[in-house]
């Protein structure tokens, strides 16, 4: 009796936890490398006492603590659990990591890659709609599984297969480190990416990395470089999708909107419009994120740097009104500098208004990308800082 009450308890509360984040079991059961039915049992309490290790990592991926699952919450033990339970996926395709001090590696299973893509694809709509801090572990974890077993054990058409998904999944790990607030870790990671993608002979997958490292150093505000890797990014040779190349184009007019150059700016940004069109379409594919609205919200980013509050709103809310549901966190991202356009515009209270709607998001996505732009709105409305309303503002972005 004393054990079957927190794993009744345990199981409630996971699937609690997976309602909130809007998972399905099938989901969760993806982020952990197990079945769906083992998620489904875990929750009507059918797991025995033995499985402590599938409840430890269930709840890492939910961010549950241990004392929320019934278990005694050691850290040593969580972090051999979170490892022992990554490697089982890996295990089950085929996987086996060699005993301390062996050097026999047992064959991959080629289906390991498309196990890795499709779990990627996941992940990437898990940031999407929740943040970096619900996909960063699972993803560094993998990154562990690809590089320390995966790549020693492949050889042939099959590794080129797993250097291709390990660029895929290093240039991700790049992306949410920028939003988690280091940048530096994110360069580190796309440089792997580029890497890897050299040794695979993936032209595609260079230009993509090279415009993420122009887009890195963007938030770095390193113009002659956001300019050079954008440029680097266009020369790449190869079938490189025309997403690709607007985001390039994207990139570089932010280079030179750094610069004060408005002429040239305009000049990308209309580029990438033209290699977008009127595509709202959201896909999987490379550069897919792309679209119109996309390239619209980085014209007002554009327009801020330039100067030009005015014509930033009016880019913003037109993003903005056509933003796919998917992209939360980046919504969220987008209204914040349209709060920081309000009162660059000298309108307090819509930036106000539009601050806390952003600040809501952050609540549920943790990005840091967003929280930095929210301290910078409350600086642009410094000269209200008195009144009442930008004093709540400043104590809720102070707290989040």
């Amino acid at each position: 009796m004393a054990q079957s009450a927190p794993h009744r308890s345990a199981g409630e509360a996971i699937a609690a936890a997976r309602r909130g984040r809007g998972w399905t079991q099938q989901q969760l059961a993806t982020l952990c490398g197990f079945s769906q039915s083992t998620i489904s049992r875990l929750e009507r309490g059918r797991q025995s006492a033995r499985d402590m290790d599938v409840l430890a990592l269930v709840a890492d991926r939910l961010g549950m603590s241990p004392a929320e699952v019934g278990l005694a919450g050691d850290p040593a033990q969580s972090a051999e659990v979170n490892r022992r339970g990554f490697l089982g996926a890996a295990v089950g395709l085929g996987v086996l990591p060699a005993p301390t001090g062996s050097t026999t590696r047992r064959a991959i299973n080629p289906a390991v890659v498309d196990h890795l893509r499709q779990l990627r694809v996941t992940l990437v709509q898990s940031d999407g709609l929740y943040g970096p801090h619900s996909a960063i572990s699972a993803v560094h974890d993998h990154l562990t599984v690809i590089e320390q077993q995966l790549l020693p054990a492949a050889s042939g058409a099959l590794r080129r297969r797993i250097l291709e998904t390990a660029s895929e999944w290093a240039e991700f790990a790049g992306w949410l480190y920028e939003d988690l607030g280091h940048p530096g870790k994110g360069l580190w990671w796309s440089d792997r990416a580029m890497e890897w993608a050299q040794e695979a002979d993936e032209p595609v997958r260079q230009a993509f990395v090279l415009m993420r490292k122009s887009q890195l150093s963007a938030g770095l505000r390193q113009q002659q470089r956001v300019v050079g890797l954008a440029a680097a990014a266009l020369r790449v040779r190869g079938d490189v999708p025309a997403r690709v190349h607007a985001s390039a184009r994207l990139q570089e007019a932010h280079g030179h909107a750094l610069a004060g150059d408005e002429m040239e700016a305009l000049r990308a940004l209309d580029a990438a419009e033209i290699l977008v069109g009127e595509d709202d379409a959201v896909t999987d594919q490379l550069g897919g994120y792309c679209n119109s609205s996309y390239v619209e919200a980085q014209r007002a980013t554009c327009y801020l740097r330039l100067g030009k509050p005015a014509d930033a709103l009016t880019a913003y809310q037109r993003a903005l009104n056509s933003w796919p549901d998917t992209y939360q966190r980046e919504r969220g991202l987008h209204l914040a500098r349209l709060a920081g356009a309000h009162a660059a515009n000298r309108s307090p209270d819509a930036a106000c208004a539009t601050a806390m709607e952003a600040l809501e998001i952050t609540r549920e996505t943790e990005s840091r990308r967003t929280t930095a732009e929210l301290r910078r709105v409350v600086t642009g409305l410094a000269p209200w800082r008195r009144t009442e309303m930008v004093q709540r503002l400043t104590e809720a972005i102070a707290t989040a």
